[in-house]
């Protein structure tokens, strides 16, 4: 007797048009789904699902005229009714169109049609996806019986989402090298959403300082990864840049490069942090180290899956891929998981391996079908504590959807803090830690879903912010190398740009330890060179500043006024404070209003005239803001409505360009006014402080950058304190 095809019997589905589709074009796709032999009894269900990292725009069945407009008919007697559900089905297919089948049952042979993107009440369309993936999959399920029990069909369909048009070109040069020494400048062009994109052709204009040996203008002649390499030797010690421009408009400068001849330590660039489609990801694990290392061209990478969603395969994969990608002083892959375990176990922490085939030690195998290796398991935080202490292994706290429980803590082993991803800024990571005593080095990655690990924009999802970068001061580039900096707290992060910063006190660097030096006794120094003007820097002990640079301090007010606003409602998952609104500018005009900080083409200034300025926003602990050119700022009064604060000010007391903040509760929400200088303070600074100064006590110190473009930096520690 020929078996029975249960998915056939369910039915089958098909998409139209299954075209490759531009990311982030709005389209009309029609998905048809004809009845099995089984039908759909009535009160039966049929789940289109989608994975939970797409940011594919919303549907949405009640205004017609709005984008997004979804439609569902049938050729049947039953009747179906849909709705749009982000918890419809089991992570990582979480997103999806329910289509509840009522009134009556579906026939076989009879179909249900939804349209995404219905124009014919005057919508645009459905927006698709704004990052790029392989196999974009519309998965189908039914539940024919009214049992709750549900069928993935056969060949449920997928279409491939691709770059668009270049609209931004980047420069990536090396953080150093020495006079003399060959080197390449790295060109690439992205599309609105940050999508990487060989969708260009024209030449391209090089500026760079006197006597840097390089070409000045050439073809873009990308490589098989779509990244043009410029050779280039600088011809002694300083700090350079380079100017990029093209005959079509767009142009970007370079972040620093430092010259030198002899560096005790080099410094690496990677992004320690992110999934692939295996978990909640996007793509494959050997797609995601592809991308570190030939797209956003880092030097070390690590994946980090959800502990329960990783089978005895899956495992095997990235252990196997991360084998593969690793080629000494080339690229760095480094083995490990993300250990996801419940707040009441400890929360999320990073795992990171300095070896080969070391085993996964799950917090639990929820998403696991084969529970045959549960004695596996390490949970809570403790146990995989106790498993990790005799390895070579680091634990990093982690705050994502989960967060790490700080208070639960081995110095042995956690030796790590994440204070920046694509979920946001999280600088309460590092203070709440210090604060309990803890010694912790700081590192800022993506945790990215959407495959870009070390170029991760947010798109127009629930991330927050553009994805941070960790770097490490190394002997060289090497598993081992790396490993070792990392576990010795000699790393920073910041917000993804590749931001030079050096700390130290007298001989010690960032991330050690001097329990018998006492602060009074040692001079702290800095150097931060920029990718934009450096606006501060602030030396904090543990969470209070003792020193630090206001770049903005005996400048000239001009007649710009910046109004920016940030932090998160809460800790925990649904941390965003939403801040769309308006500023209304009474007894002066608005000559013109420029954007501050914001993360990605779906927030932004909406709408602006001579009183007014609207905005959309969205904060998860960082800053977005507008900047104003106002006709007489000290005649302004400012009136500021949000759904998350509101206030009215009279603006001539800022004069004096210092930050005036109002507290707006959460988890450090807050706006700030700050009048800005008619010069903008320099890219390069180099700071001393001496520890002898009021208010410098035992402690562990660290550094934080704030350029005017809105990135930071965050350094690891120098620990002064018993």
């Amino acid at each position: 007797m020929e078996r029975i095809n249960i998915p056939r019997m369910c039915g089958t589905c098909k998409l139209d048009p299954t075209d490759a589709v531009v990311a982030g074009s709005y389209g009309t796709w029609t998905l048809t789904y004809t009845a099995g032999e089984w039908g759909i009894d009535d009160g039966g269900t049929i789940l289109i699902l989608w994975r939970f990292a797409t940011d594919w725009g919303t549907p949405q069945t009640q205004d017609r005229a709005a984008a997004d407009y979804l439609t569902v008919a049938t050729d049947g007697t039953a009747r179906v009714r849909a709705h749009f559900d982000s918890k419809a089905h089991i992570r990582p297919w979480r997103k999806g169109v329910v289509l509840d089948v009522f009134d009556d049952g579906l026939l076989p042979g009879e179909q249900v049609v939804v349209t995404y993107g219905d124009t014919s009440g005057g919508s645009r369309g459905s927006r698709a996806q704004t990052f790029c993936e392989d196999t974009f999959e519309f998965r189908v399920l039914v539940n024919p019986i009214a049992t709750g029990e549900f069928t993935v069909l056969e060949d449920c369909p997928e279409v491939t989402i691709i770059p668009g048009p270049a609209t931004a070109v980047k420069a990536i040069a090396p953080t150093q090298c020495k006079p003399g020494e060959p080197r390449n400048l790295l060109i690439k062009f992205e599309d609105v959403w940050g999508n990487p994109t060989a969708d260009f052709s024209g030449d391209v204009s090089i500026a760079a300082e006197p006597g840097i040996r390089m070409p000045s203008q050439l073809p873009f002649a990308p490589d098989e990864t779509g990244i043009m390499s410029v050779p280039f030797s600088a011809p002694e010690a300083g700090v350079y840049r380079f100017d990029v421009t093209t005959e079509a408009g767009l142009a970007t400068q370079s972040n620093p490069l430092e010259c030198q001849e002899d560096y005790l330590l080099n410094r690496f660039w990677g992004d320690l942090h992110g999934q692939s489609e295996g978990t909640v990801g996007t793509n494959t694990v050997a797609d995601y180290y592809r991308f570190a290392r030939d797209k956003a061209c880092t030097d070390f990478s690590s994946h980090q899956g959800n502990d329960f969603q990783i089978t005895r395969d899956d495992w095997q994969e990235i252990t196997d891929e991360a084998k593969a990608s690793t080629t000494p002083g080339e690229f760095v892959a480094f083995l490990g998981y993300e250990w996801s375990g419940n707040a009441a176990g400890g929360g999320d922490h990073n795992v990171f391996y300095l070896r080969d085939d070391e085993p996964i030690f799950r917090s639990g195998h929820a998403l696991i079908p084969d529970k045959s290796d549960l004695d596996t398991d390490r949970f809570p935080i403790e146990a995989l504590h106790d498993e990790l202490r005799d390895r070579d292994a680091i634990l990093c706290a982690h705050v994502g959807g989960r967060r790490a429980t700080l208070s639960r803590h081995d110095e042995e082993v956690k030796r790590l803090v994440e204070v920046y991803s694509a979920w946001g800024e999280f600088e309460w990571m590092l203070t709440e830690s210090l604060a309990l005593g803890h010694t912790v080095g700081v590192v800022a990655n993506s945790d990215g879903h959407k495959g870009r690990p070390g170029a991760s924009y947010p798109g127009a999802g629930q991330f927050g912010v553009y994805g941070g970068l960790t770097c490490i001061y190394a002997s060289e580039l090497t598993r081992e190398a790396l490993f070792q900096a990392l576990y010795d707290r000699r790393c920073y992060g910041t917000s993804g740009q590749r931001i030079i910063v050096r700390f130290s006190a007298d001989d010690l660097f960032m991330g050690m330890c001097a329990p018998d030096r006492h602060v009074s006794e040692v001079e702290f120094a800095a150097q931060v060179y920029g990718t934009a003007p450096i606006e501060s820097v602030e030396l904090f002990a543990d969470a209070e500043v003792v020193a630090g640079y206001d770049g903005f301090a005996g400048r000239i007010p001009s007649n710009k006024l910046r109004v920016s606003w940030g932090g998160a409602r809460i800790r925990g998952r649904d941390r965003a404070a939403h801040w769309a609104g308006n500023l209304q500018v009474d007894h002066t005009s608005i000559l013109d209003v420029a954007p501050y900080a914001f993360d990605s083409p779906s927030e932004g200034i909406v709408g602006a005239d001579a009183g007014l300025v609207m905005w959309r926003s969205m904060t998860t602990g960082d800053e977005d803001g507008v900047i104003l050119h106002l006709a007489d700022p000290d005649a302004a009064v400012l009136r500021f409505n949000t759904p998350t604060y509101n206030f009215m000010v009279a603006a001539n007391d800022l004069q004096d360009m210092r930050p005036h903040t109002y507290d707006a509760g959460g988890v450090g929400l807050h706006v700030t006014l700050r009048r800005l200088p008619e010069e903008a303070p320099p890219t390069d600074v180099s700071l001393q402080w001496h520890g002898d100064q009021a208010g410098f006590v035992p402690a562990a110190y660290w550094l934080r950058v704030l350029q005017t473009d809105g990135a930071k930096a965050w350094t690891s520690p120098i620990f002064l304190r018993d």
